[in-house]
């Protein structure tokens, strides 16, 4: 078999949802100058209480003036918007991507309750255009080439790709700082949080924030491995049990020979679903990002990329030996997602999988034998005991993520639109959704999700719904809460098992720290030669992994990956690091 190229994305892009928009406002004087509009900013407000305060009768009941502000103009508590908060007949389009678009109804996406229903709570009127996920990449450079990008666009800057600097002053993108008036409780909800991972993530650098990104208000590690806990009870084993890889190689062989697993584990074409998840007890990431290099680390203040370093060679040989014992699935290359493997998971004929616990029940659902259970392990170490080091951090980041068209003509009210997905009303109605289509209360008076949601008249599984019924959290911007994906009976218990995905006591000591970014030179730089080197890595690693390649040979690869131009890039980063360093000690 030859391994060609693999062309899947990385998780973060693996079920991400792209949402484009296009701005056709009527009847209202252009806002590129955001003072023009009622209650607007200028591009670079006051720091005291955020513009203008707006008048009685105008049409836009907006939040600059009417909040309570730091020295910095951020908000010192969440604001509350009036319902509705625009009264015009402007149009903000915004570009979607369905992954399940054989339910939209003929009326279009728009015209189910939740979307119908944001448009009465908000005022906003929405015109949704739904995108085939395998184009949305290609849509993007076509909109990019004719300099007609819509107003609000989910991973804009993913496609674009370059810095949220340079979108923002090449014109392309709004710098959402700039109007941060308009924003109290997204810039109110990242200054209270005040975790690292999220104000660095957030602030591209100082007074430069490209993006509304979605927040997790309840934040649990979201994925991890999990196995048929029914298989294990047979061989006489629990969960907790499997610790090491040791463990897992004698479980998954236990569940080939004993049990007739024909797949006992399953891999995606990225191979890991998220970077560190399996390859934790490594200290590295085994996951290959088509769209760029590899994942990167800091090991005693040196730069290395995974999938080059000796921790790599060590857990690919692992995997290759599973692989040619025939415990991982062959099937892998053509696997994005969980949704690929629906068949194997609900047949029996695999048992360890990477998943989110809220999937399970959709599985088991699906599943003939009424004795299917599933449950999570602990992360994989090498021994009992093993200190983690690498990517373990709990997230209170989504997937998701918009950026602003620089080109919208009413850019406060699409930044507003936005910031009301964060307000305490815009959280709680995005995160569940309409009552009694997504959700109802239960006789002891808690939410539960609906028969609608849990047994979808056509088939479609929960967690899939609740995506096209309320908020999309792997691909809208929000502060969202992951209650909902867990509220049916049993449900608790699954949410449960997440905690066993906590490291508890995380340093992160190979971890980059989120503050560090290149410079837009370097950038530059190394985007002129990561391509190839990137190319490279994926296709060769690849080679390793199925055996097409000697171990014998591993050295020679990285040595390949160097002379093309990693060794280049490696002193880039170097360089920057240790300048970052200097100037954070």
């Amino acid at each position: 078999m030859k391994v060609k190229k693999l062309l899947s994305l990385m998780l973060a892009l693996l079920l991400v949802v792209a949402l484009f928009a296009g701005c056709a406002p009527k009847d209202t004087p252009s806002t590129n100058n955001p003072a023009t509009t009622p209650g607007a900013s200028t591009d670079t407000p006051n720091d005291n209480q955020g513009g203008e305060e707006v008048k009685e009768d105008s049409p836009y009941k907006l939040a600059a003036g009417n909040f309570e502000a730091d020295e910095k103009g951020i908000a010192n508590a969440p604001f509350e918007y009036e319902s509705p908060f625009c009264t015009t007949d402007e149009v903000i389009t915004y570009w979607n991507t369905c992954y399940t678009p054989q339910y939209i109804p003929a009326d279009g996406f728009g015209s189910m309750e939740y979307q119908r229903e944001l448009a009465e709570l908000t005022g906003v009127n929405i015109e949704y255009v739904v995108t085939p996920v395998e184009t949305k990449s290609q849509n993007f450079a076509v909109m990019l080439a004719s300099d007609d990008l819509p107003d609000i666009m989910s991973l804009g800057l993913t496609y674009y790709g370059k810095s949220a600097e340079d979108a923002i002053n090449e014109g392309w993108f709004v710098n959402i700082w700039d109007y941060r008036d308009y924003a109290p409780n997204y810039f109110y909800q990242v200054k209270a949080i005040d975790k690292d991972g999220l104000t660095n993530t957030v602030y591209y650098k100082e007074g430069i924030v490209g993006w509304f990104y979605g927040i997790l208000s309840d934040p649990t590690p979201t994925t991890g491995w999990c196995v048929r806990e029914d298989f294990l009870e047979e061989l006489g084993l629990t969960w907790q049990d499997i610790v090491t890889y040791d463990d897992i190689h004698d479980m998954l062989f236990r569940f080939k020979n004993e049990l007739g697993v024909e797949w006992p584990m399953e891999v995606f074409q990225t191979i890991e679903m998220v970077p560190g998840y399996f390859a934790s007890g490594y200290n590295t990431a085994v996951l290959l990002n088509s769209y760029g290099m590899p994942f990167s680390k800091v090991v005693d203040g040196k730069i290395q990329y995974t999938l080059t370093t000796q921790d790599d060679k060590e857990i690919t040989a692992m995997l290759a030996q599973w692989y040619k014992e025939g415990l991982i699935d062959p099937g892998w290359p053509g696997y994005i997602g969980n949704n690929e493997m629906v068949n194997q998971i609900t047949t029996g004929a695999t048992a360890y999988v990477s998943m989110t616990p809220s999937q399970i029940n959709d599985y088991i659902i699906q599943t003939p034998d009424p004795d299917a259970k599933w449950t999570s392990l602990t992360r994989p170490v090498k021994y009992e005991g093993q200190k983690l080091m690498y990517g373990q951090e709990l997230s209170y980041l989504t997937y998701g993520y918009v950026n602003i068209s620089a080109k919208c003509e009413n850019i406060p009210l699409a930044v507003t639109w936005c910031d009301w997905f964060y307000s305490p009303a815009g959280s709680e109605y995005s995160s569940w959704g309409p009552q009694g289509v997504v959700w109802d209360y239960d006789e002891n008076g808690e939410r539960m999700l609906t028969d609608f949601i849990n047994n979808h008249p056509e088939g479609m599984g929960a967690q899939w719904a609740l995506l096209m019924y309320s908020a999309n959290n792997l691909g809208d911007a929000t502060l969202f809460s992951q209650a909902r994906q867990y509220a049916y009976p049993g449900g608790q218990e699954l949410l449960e098992m997440t905690e066993r995905w906590v490291i508890e006591g995380y340093e992160g000591e190979y971890d980059v720290p989120t503050g560090f970014r290149l410079s837009d030179d370097e950038t530059e730089e190394v985007s002129a030669i990561s391509s190839d080197v990137a190319t490279y890595i994926n296709e060769n690693y690849a080679a390793f992994f199925v055996g097409e390649r000697s171990m014998d040979e591993w050295d020679a690869y990285v040595q390949g990956a160097m002379d093309l131009g990693m060794a280049e890039i490696l002193e880039i980063y170097q360089t920057a690091f240790d300048a970052y360093m200097a100037e954070n000690a």
